[in-house]
This record gives C-alpha cells, sequence and structure tokens, in this order.
C-alpha cells in the first residue's frame, strides 16, 4: 500500500516535470510569450505548472484581491465609513439659522442597491431634523467633500469607459452606486441628475451612442431614437444627485429650505451618523460582482484623508515589509479598470499564500466566487468534479483574462494556488476559459489528491 502511494506520488512528480516543460494551455491563438501560469501545491511545496511566472502582464479585476489582501493586512474588516450629517447655527421657533452640511468621506455604499442597510439617507436627514423641531432651513444643504483629496480618475482608465456605470468615478461624494438610468430622447434619467446637459449628433448610425468626456456632464448623444433608447450610465458629480434627493425628502417631510446663504456658525451640531457596511461585508460584495468603483473605496480606505498615492504606497509597503517582490509591479488603482497596471503571476501567488495566514485566511478565502456557484464564476466548471472546489477572483477586459486564487479540498482547505494571466490572446475569451477549465480537470484528479493526502499524513 505504501509502495504504492510512493509510486504515484513519483509518477505525478515525472507529469509535473513533462508540464513545467511544455507550454501547460493548447488553445490556438494564445501569446505564449504574454500568458502567465502558475499551480503550485501548497502540501508538498512543488510546482505543477510554471510558465512566465515573472512576466509583467495587465491583470484586470485580479487587482482587485491585492486591494482586500492590503486592507485585511493595514486596517479592520469591522471598520466602517462614517459619514457625519451637521446642522450649523442656533435653532428658533423651528427654523434653523443655518445650513445642513453632508461631511462626505468617499464612502461608495450611499443607498446602493446591493445593501438594504445603507437606504434611507436622506429621510434619515429628515427624521433628525424633526426631532430638533426644525421646519425651516434659512440656509442651504452643502455637500462637504473636503474630507476627501484627488477625487481624480486613475490614469490608465479608457475614455470608452467613463460614461457607463462600471467606470464609475470615486468621489467624496458617492450616491446610488455613482450611477442613473438615462431614457431618451425624453431624456429623462432615475436617480435626478441635476446640470446633465445634452447634445446630439446627427450620425446615419442605426444604433444610438452615448458618450462622455472625463468630468463633463455633457451626454453626446448620435444615432437613431425612433425606438428609444434606456441604458445605465455614470454619474459627473453624484454630490449634485446626493443634493437633489436631500432637498426632495426634506420638502416631502414639510421641511423647507431656503437655498440662501448663511455665513459659518461656532454653533455646529451633528444630528446624524450614516454608517456604512463593514469593510468585510463591502468586500465580499465587490469581489464576487467585481466592483470597480467599491474596489476604489476599498484602497482609499487603507489611506483614510489620504489621496490614492500614499493609499498605493501603503499597499506597495505591506507586501515588501513581508517579503514578497514587486520586481514587475505597477499598481495604479485598486480595481484593476486600468491598463496601466501590471503584476506578476509571482506576487499574487505569493499574495494568496500569505493570505492564508490564521490571522485572516478564513475570511479572505471567503471573498473569492466559487466555481459553479458564486458571481463571476457560476458558469466556471459547473457539473464537473471540481465544482465548488476552485474560489477565484476572475479578470476581464479587451485583450485580457486572468484568474486568482485556490483550489480547495473536501474541508474547503486550500491545497494549490492557481493563478493565470492571459494579454494579447486572438482566440474567443470562451475557449481561452475552456482550456483553462481543460487543465485543471486534467490535472486534478479529486480521488487521486484524497490518496495523497492520506500518504503524507
Amino acid at each position: 500500500m505504501v509502495m504504492s502511494r510512493f509510486l504515484i506520488a513519483v509518477a505525478l512528480m515525472l507529469c509535473t516535470a513533462l508540464r513545467l516543460v511544455a507550454f501547460p494551455l493548447k488553445v490556438a491563438g494564445i501569446d505564449t510569450m504574454r500568458t502567465a501560469v502558475w499551480i503550485h501545491d501548497l502540501r508538498w511545496g512543488y510546482d505543477l505548472v510554471n510558465a512566465n511566472i515573472d512576466k509583467s502582464l495587465i491583470p484586470a479585476s485580479v487587482m482587485k484581491t491585492v486591494t482586500c489582501a492590503s486592507l485585511l493586512n493595514l486596517a479592520d474588516s469591522e471598520e466602517r465609513f462614517l459619514t457625519v450629517v451637521s446642522a450649523t447655527g442656533e435653532v428658533s421657533d423651528s427654523v434653523l439659522n443655518g445650513n445642513i452640511v453632508v461631511k462626505t468621506v468617499g464612502d461608495p455604499t450611499i443607498e446602493s442597491q446591493y445593501f438594504d442597510e445603507t437606504k434611507g439617507f436622506a429621510d434619515s436627514i429628515a427624521a433628525s431634523l424633526l426631532r430638533l423641531g426644525v421646519r425651516r432651513v434659512k440656509g442651504d444643504v452643502i455637500i462637504d467633500e473636503s474630507r476627501f483629496p484627488d477625487a481624480t480618475t486613475p490614469p490608465g482608465w479608457m475614455a470608452e469607459d467613463i460614461p457607463w456605470y462600471y467606470g464609475a468615478r470615486l468621489q467624496g461624494s458617492n450616491f446610488r452606486d455613482n450611477r442613473f438610468r438615462l431614457t431618451l430622447p425624453s431624456k429623462k434619467t432615475v436617480p435626478e441628475v441635476p446640470d446633465l446637459k445634452f447634445q446630439f449628433v446627427k450620425s446615419k448610425r442605426r444604433g444610438v451612442k452615448v458618450d462622455r468626456k472625463d468630468g463633463s456632464e455633457t451626454m453626446v448623444v448620435s444615432g437613431n431614437m425612433r425606438r428609444g433608447f434606456s441604458e445605465t450610465f455614470s454619474m459627473p458629480y453624484p454630490c449634485k444627485a446626493m443634493r437633489a434627493e436631500i432637498l426632495a425628502v426634506l420638502g416631502e417631510a414639510g421641511i423647507s429650505v431656503d437655498n440662501g446663504t448663511v455665513k459659518d456658525s461656532c454653533d455646529e451640531t451633528d444630528i446624524y451618523v450614516h454608517r456604512s457596511p463593514r469593510f468585510g461585508d463591502i468586500m465580499q460584495s465587490l469581489m464576487f460582482r467585481s466592483d470597480n468603483l467599491m474596489a476604489e473605496g476599498m484602497l482609499r480606505a487603507i489611506a483614510p484623508g489620504g489621496t490614492r498615492r500614499q493609499a498605493i504606497e501603503e499597499v506597495q509597503a505591506v507586501w515588501s515589509m513581508l517579503g514578497i517582490s514587486a520586481h514587475g509591479v505597477n499598481i495604479v488603482d485598486g480595481s484593476g479598470l486600468s491598463r496601466d497596471n501590471r503584476l506578476t503571476v509571482r506576487f499574487l501567488g505569493e499574495v494568496s499564500r500569505h493570505m492564508l495566514a490564521e490571522e485572516f485566511g478564513n475570511e479572505y478565502i471567503s471573498l473569492l466566487p466559487l466555481a459553479g456557484y458564486d458571481g463571476t464564476m457560476k458558469s466556471f466548471l459547473v457539473d464537473t468534479p471540481l465544482e465548488g472546489r476552485v474560489a477565484m477572483k476572475t479578470g476581464s477586459m479587451k485583450g485580457v483574462q486572468s484568474y486568482s486564487g485556490y483550489l480547495l479540498d473536501s474541508e474547503g482547505k486550500p491545497t494549490h494556488l492557481l493563478v493565470f494571466m492571459a494579454n494579447g490572446f486572438r482566440c474567443s475569451r470562451a475557449a481561452l476559459k475552456n482550456d483553462i477549465q481543460r487543465l485543471l480537470l486534467e490535472l486534478f484528479d479529486v480521488s487521486l489528491q484524497g490518496n495523497l493526502q492520506e500518504s503524507k499524513e
């Protein structure tokens, strides 16, 4: 019995040696110089597949694994964003002789469709004012974004991504996922987006194209709208939508706002503190859905009140301190939407290995979608022996497909690191995905893994 297990182990090692020589993916159309694969046995400490693991490549959304891993090392997953709403001035005869000031801090979840607990932001402000007996605000509703420096778009975000919901920029004030539904030709927006302008361009195209430049509030529309049009886009300045909704809700509650100018007062009372979901819950949501806005929020939470550059420096510092080489690594955002990002498969794998440490191993693994079950992995390895046995974050953009995570045993414990990054492929994305599934299924016979685990013990 012992000899048979030994022979199995030797056979596996010989097969591994052959795989380390031959390129592991067979699909036609991949660039073998810009495709990297690392599959490492965590139990025995050897590589099953090792190809181009030090190549610097565009990672796409697997960058989110680095962002979340960094935050777990540098902050507490129980932390929350706190948005304080204050009333300045005195209340006399049901009149607030001052302003309502919303002090935003970059919370990406206020009124998010993905968290029921974040709903009712404006209602809570109205209820707080009514408890103070306020029926009229002599000043204005002010959205104060001064606590969030550097609300610029990260370098390397493509111009064509900016107008769309997935290209929504993180700002000091973020509201309803920084997205709105636009219906044409009526120009109706849900929620209300004040100051939005439209430029209609004559075009013979059959469909409708809508564009918007970074920072602009003008939607450029071309094409034929006879059949109508409705799509979801990113808000240029969500602070305006936030203010508009607060004003509308206050009005419905019987509280009038003069929208006048009132000088700052020494008297300031905090009337409401909005608490975001736990960072841990935000991370799980963004990882399962690959949410760029929330990933950027998690990056900036690493350096509260600091710039994006300062947050990235903290990310780089923590991995350097842990002895993980940053050779070939260039981080410019937290989401992976930038084409200026560069990671290596080795770096991703070493980060994944470190994240198995006892203090955050279980929580980090829970952030990764399970093959055949969750989010972006729901259709991966479905109805195969590896369904539910692979936990990985995916990443995709034009010419880029990435995966990073683990193979799990029957008890959900990681046995192997799995990292893939492909740049510049010319085959279909489906063909590449199928070939990666083929490789994993060929490598991992579940029953054989069980025998090997028993022999090791």
